[in-house]
């Protein structure tokens, strides 16, 4: 099946982006829910701060590990064997 292409509509402070550096998920009988975190160990203060909550559907938490196995086994590719 030939990929389409899809128009997104962003509010700019979206496009901005939060960074991440954990991430939680849980799974439930009809969502999956990923929660990004920035996590902090420092000064002994072990503290996260919630950045973002997303809910998938089963369908769609498939797809993003396929995507996101597919794009790190490029960047490992890339990184690795283009030296």
């Amino acid at each position: 099946m030939p990929e389409q292409q899809i128009t997104v509509n962003a509010d700019p402070k979206e496009l901005k982006g939060r960074y991440a550096n954990a991430i939680s998920v849980t799974s439930q009988e009809r969502d999956v829910v990923l929660d990004f975190l920035s996590h902090v160990n420092a000064h002994g203060i072990n503290q996260a701060q919630l950045v973002s909550r997303v809910f998938l559907n089963h369908f769609t938490a498939k797809n993003l590990i396929e995507t996101l196995q597919k794009t790190l086994a490029e960047w490992e590719k890339m990184r690795y064997e283009g030296k």
